[in-house]
């Protein structure tokens, strides 16, 4: 080979693989990870729709007793405001917990995280990417849900008493998407990965009082207490009350280290890439083994 050709050999390769810098690579997966989940039919029924549909449907069974006011703890509030609370705790736990979860497996099962791991685009970028993404999704469907309270079934949050919604909402982000990441980890394919991560979630939902309140003996009250779906619930109750204390300090709390176990076993276990190969990829590969044979 002449010198000439050596000179050229690591020209060649920046410039056939440029390393990407700055926030255009995370803006761009950010926008491919947004228009491949609202494309998504299945995705949007069961991860965006199913909340407003179930508040829709008990909403309005309870709109003739929306200003009817209820005792929770040392909070009263009204029942419009608390089938509100309600709805946002489901919508959250489905958008951060059972998205998350069930997209998460899928990719990896498929090798889309693998494929992106060949790329220049860090790992951080990817992951940060599309958990922008679910934080978009879960604000247009807490502004549908909010839109859909005030204007028809009677939600009527004191102003003072918004920061602390929106405070609520970010904390049970922060907690509960490290948790979606790690139970990702638990289906072993892609078919697996919605009744595994559907068995999780709607359990969480219905035990946070999220629908109704269902009498438990108590032994079994205070575990429920513990698991993240309660804690969550008690923030948005505060946050909507109409007296009583603003913040819940121990669901915070809860919460928060729910969170935390989370992203530590989301640290320690985490992979890009499945142990089994897609079934497209293993049947080739069987195949294509047999043919040598």
């Amino acid at each position: 080979m002449s010198q000439s050709a050596l000179r050229m050999l690591p020209k060649a390769a920046s410039t056939s693989y440029p390393r990407a810098s700055g926030l255009k690579p995370f803006l761009l997966h950010t926008e491919l990870e947004f228009k491949d989940f609202w494309r998504s039919i299945i995705q949007l029924a069961f991860i965006v729709f199913m909340p407003v549909m179930f508040y829709v449907g008990f909403g309005f069974v309870f709109r003739d007793q929306a200003q009817q006011i209820r005792s929770v703890g040392e909070l009263t509030i009204t029942q419009g405001n608390y089938s509100y609370a309600g709805v946002l705790t489901f919508a959250l736990l489905s958008v951060v917990l059972a998205n998350v979860a069930i997209s998460l497996a899928i990719k990896r099962h498929h090798g889309l995280f693998k494929r992106f791991r060949t790329t220049p685009v860090t790992p951080a970028a990817v992951m940060g990417a599309f958990l922008a993404n679910a934080l978009v999704t879960l604000a247009i469907v807490f502004g549908v849900i909010s839109a859909i309270g005030v204007i028809w079934l009677g939600v009527d949050v004191a102003a003072q008493r918004l920061p602390m919604l929106f405070a609520a909402a970010l904390i049970g982000f922060v907690a509960i998407a490290p948790l979606g990441t790690a139970l990702s980890l638990v289906p072993p394919n892609a078919d697996a990965a919605v009744p595994i991560v559907n068995g999780v979630f709607f359990p969480l939902a219905f035990l946070s009082g999220a629908f109704f309140a269902m009498p438990f003996p108590e032994p079994i009250q205070a575990i429920i207490n513990i698991l993240p779906g309660k804690p969550l619930m008690d923030l948005f109750t505060a946050a909507t009350a109409s007296t009583g204390p603003t913040w819940n300090t121990e669901a915070m709390m809860i919460l928060l280290a729910w969170g935390l176990a989370g992203a530590v076993a989301t640290a320690k276990w985490f992979k890009w890439a499945s142990e089994r190969e897609p079934r497209g990829f293993s049947h080739r590969k069987s195949a294509k083994d047999d043919h040598s044979d």
